[in-house]
């Protein structure tokens, strides 16, 4: 439903990427606009906006919001008093992802879950480009697509990542919905595990064409039970995949050009052809899988050097997800982890961490708790400092080893998020070549 916002007062609550978006589509269309923020932009965005009439308010909320529609940034809870009496008094609460909804012709593919998010949402894109479609990829994975929602057409697919933050209020539904897995995440935010669930399947509650999900993840399983839309449930069983949508059963093997590592990656692969199976063959998802090398911060090969492979992995912000990194991994790799956690607790994972690497290197707030559960099983090595921490895994690592960076923390505590920590580990990578110093 497209709407007129000639004059209206609008409230943003939050001026990240997402309320910048927001911004950028609303005063070409004569909103006023009223930002509130906890901290300031920088000095020449803050100039750019405010010369275009952006009030900008920084701080905590106050006791009363201004304006008639209030845009929610994803990490701003929606619960919070100041909304909920704005939304009382009558005031709309919509977000970037809701108005793109609103304001794009294109189908929409939507995708979440636990991990594997980006890759999913990325090898479907790949996909449907192989087969002729014009795709924009976008929502969580980095690029709001709100300021192109006007020129996608009826014939274009908007694949969009969301996460539990932003689906929390959604109220639309994309044509297809995809949800990697479920297990515990961003307990820091949520509640607890069963508000994190139900903002997942917020993907399927409003009319959705039909649900792609995990056959394989007990969690996402009982999860979709629930849930009366159509189903497609993917698993990976010997190489193939297998897709079953309570009716039939389709196995398509997995293409022998589908080079990333691990088996949480095929399982990525088959989410994503489940998702596009009607529009995409086995061939196109073959010659497309071919050309498709990963995405950055994902298992991601910086460079060798002096006989040492160095792996940034840094979206790896859950235990699980570094679990699957690490089963990904030919040989035990040293590993560096840590950051802040996210509510999750470390104790199972220790083990993981004691069978699967020759030593590991911590770092950040998270690094006492992590090594109380690795326990002295393995070699373990604490620093406040990433890069501290960098350095201890370099020298110590001999011809043939692996370093990985797979922290399963956030970034938050010393960057602004899983990239510009990997980027440090990528820079950090090239200073060491550079020394050029024996191992």
């Amino acid at each position: 439903m497209k709407r007129s916002y000639e004059g209206k007062a609008v409230t943003l609550l939050g001026f990240g990427r997402s309320g910048r978006a927001v911004a950028d589509f609303l005063l070409p269309r004569g909103a006023a606009l009223t930002v509130f923020a906890k901290t300031p932009p920088d000095e020449g965005e803050m100039t750019h906006y405010a010369a275009n009439g952006v009030r900008f308010c920084i701080g905590a909320l106050p006791e009363r919001l201004p304006g008639e529609l209030l845009v929610r940034s994803p990490a701003i809870r929606p619960d919070l008093p100041p909304i909920l009496a704005a939304v009382a008094r009558g005031a709309q609460l919509t977000s970037e992802i809701e108005l793109l909804f609103d304001h794009t012709a294109a189908d929409i593919i939507a995708v979440t879950g636990s991990d594997g998010k980006t890759t999913t949402a990325s090898l479907i894109a790949a996909l449907l480009r192989e087969a002729g479609h014009t795709v924009y990829l976008g929502g969580n994975i980095g690029t709001p697509l709100l300021p192109m929602a006007t020129q996608m057409r009826s014939t274009d697919v908007a694949v969009v990542e969301l996460s539990s933050f932003q689906l929390m209020t959604l109220q639309k539904a994309p044509r297809v919905g995809v949800i990697t897995n479920m297990t515990p995440n961003h307990l820091n935010w949520h509640r607890d595990m069963a508000e994190y669930i139900a903002a997942k399947c917020k993907i399927a509650a409003n009319g959705i064409g039909f649900l792609v999900h995990n056959g394989a993840c007990p969690t996402t399983v009982a999860a979709v039970s629930r849930l009366s839309c159509p189903k497609v449930a993917f698993t990976v069983q010997q190489g193939n995949m297998i897709l079953a949508d309570g009716q039939k059963t389709h196995t398509v093997p997995v293409p022998s050009s589908f080079s990333l590592p691990g088996a949480h990656n095929k399982e990525n692969l088959a989410a994503a052809y489940a998702a596009v199976r009607e529009l995409v063959t086995p061939a196109q998802m073959a010659a497309a899988v071919a050309d498709f090398h990963g995405v950055p911060h994902r298992l991601q090969t910086v460079d060798t050097v002096r006989g040492v492979r160095f792996i940034n992995s840094s979206i790896d912000t859950t235990p699980t997800r570094t679990a699957a990194a690490l089963s990904a991994l030919d040989r035990k790799p040293i590993l560096i982890a840590g950051g802040r956690g996210k509510g999750v607790s470390f104790a199972p994972f220790g083990g993981i961490l004691a069978e699967k690497t020759i030593a590991v290197c911590l770092y950040g707030e998270a690094a006492e708790e992590l090594e109380q559960a690795i326990g002295g099983r393995v070699p373990t090595h604490r620093f406040d400092a990433f890069a501290a921490a960098f350095h201890a895994a370099a020298k110590m690592a001999k011809c043939g080893d692996t370093v990985l960076l797979s922290p399963a923390c956030t970034a938050f505590d010393q960057f602004r998020d899983f990239a510009h920590r990997g980027e440090a580990f990528c820079r950090l990578v090239r200073e060491f070549k550079e020394e050029g110093l024996p191992l």
